[in-house]
This record gives C-alpha cells, structure tokens and sequence, in this order.
C-alpha cells in the first residue's frame, strides 16, 4: 500500500509524541468528555452498533465504551505508545492495531471488508497525508458494510487551508482543513448520504481580530453519514 513521509512521521515519532503531550494524566477508566460527546450523537442517531471500528482510536477508551455495551471493536492507532497503554488497560476487550489509516494489517488482510456497521473518524483526516488521501478513504469504505454508518469529526473552515505542525521541527508536516468536508468526498460517491450534522466554532482568547475568516479556522463539524450502493438510486425507466 502507498505510503508517504507524513504517514511514517506520525507512525515513528509524532504519534508516540503526540500521546505524551496529551495522555498523561488519562484516566483508562473514565471515557473522556469529547469522546463521550461522539458516543451521544451517535445514540441520538438512534444507532446501537455491534461492530465497531475506529481509526486514530488513540488509546481506544471510545471503543472501550462501545465494548461494554457488547460491541466487537477495532482500532487503528499510529502510536504504539498509544497501542500499548491501550492493551495494558483493556486487555481483550478491544483489539488495537499499529498503523496508518491508508496502511495496516486489519486492511492489507482483508478479512474485514464490509465487516463493521459503525466506524468512526475523529479530528485525524486533517493529518492523513494528500499522498494517501484516497487510500485511506477506500480502505474505510472497504471495511464499512452496506447500511453501516460513518462518523467523520473535522475542522470546516471557510476556505481549503493547510497549517503546519509546529511541533515537528525537522519536517514539513501539515494539517489540512478542507471547505468541502472530507466527509464530501464520500458523500460525492453518492454511496452516502449525511444521516446527521452538527457545527460549532470554538472560541478562546487567542482571537484578537475578531474576522470570521480567522474564526471560522476553529469551526467544526459532525458528520454521521450511511453507506448504499444500491439505495440512493432511482432506476431509470426505459423510453416509451
């Protein structure tokens, strides 16, 4: 499978970095407030999903709470920091894979195409490499099932962006926040269609200016979109 210097920067360094800057105090017991809220959009939807996946799952505590309600759960992390906080503490119950959402085992395998009804996507396409774009989405539609459900969590910005992560000094590393939704690229197959959405703009003291252009650079959005590749079609009738 394709692979790109961004990719294997997360899978060798940022990703393990990333888990230190930000998981050290996690509680492996408590599911975390944002993490929480995408379990309550997703029940809003009305959706109980049996088989669930999540790519950079971090270390797995969503799935974790989609195990306990009787879920089989799989998670795809590029931190194997991440991976093994998340195996130390969940044992069996979910199993955490290393690996990039365009290349790892469960995919390249391929015993799970259209295995899973639900797979969840949150704030991680902004950092999947341009290079391995599409690769990373057919792998998701490709594990996805017919009728199963896609929730994407991303940034929606007034214009196509791009911001380098300040982070990582000796590359070129980048997140990309698209005007037309990763989720559009999906939608755009016309094999989804958009179940639900919800938009916000995060607001904190670092605007000064107060131009929605720069405001909108912190909206979001949810997306909970159904897969079909036979039911948003209408049969065209043959001519009299």
């Amino acid at each position: 499978m394709k692979s790109s210097d961004q990719d294997r920067c997360y899978l060798n360094d940022e990703g393990d970095s990333f888990f230190a800057r930000n998981m050290g105090q996690a509680d492996p017991d408590v599911l975390r407030p944002k993490k929480r809220e995408i379990a309550e959009r997703i029940a809003s939807c009305g959706l109980q999903p049996m088989r669930v996946i999540e790519y950079g799952c971090n270390y797995g505590d969503l799935l974790k709470h989609y195990a306990e309600q009787g879920a089989e759960c799989y998670g795809i992390e590029a931190s194997g920091d991440a991976v093994e906080f998340g195996r130390k503490h969940y044992a069996s119950a979910i199993e955490l894979i290393q690996g990039s959402i365009a290349d790892n085992a469960l995919n390249r395998e391929g015993g799970h195409c259209g295995f899973f009804d639900l797979a969840i996507i949150d704030d991680v396409f902004c950092w999947v490499s341009r290079e391995t774009l599409m690769q990373s989405i057919a792998n998701i539609d490709a594990v996805l099932a017919e009728g199963g459900h896609l929730f994407i969590r991303e940034f929606f910005p007034l214009r196509s962006t791009r911001n380098r992560n300040h982070h990582v000094k000796d590359q070129e590393i980048y997140c990309y926040k698209l005007a037309g939704l990763h989720a559009g690229v999906f939608t755009a197959s016309e094999n989804y269609q958009v179940l639900a959405r919800h938009s916000w703009i995060d607001d904190h003291d670092g605007w000064v200016d107060g131009k929605d252009e720069h405001r909108f650079e912190s909206r979001w959005v949810d997306s909970i979109l159904r897969k079909s590749t036979q039911d948003y079609f209408a049969t065209a009738q043959p001519p009299a």
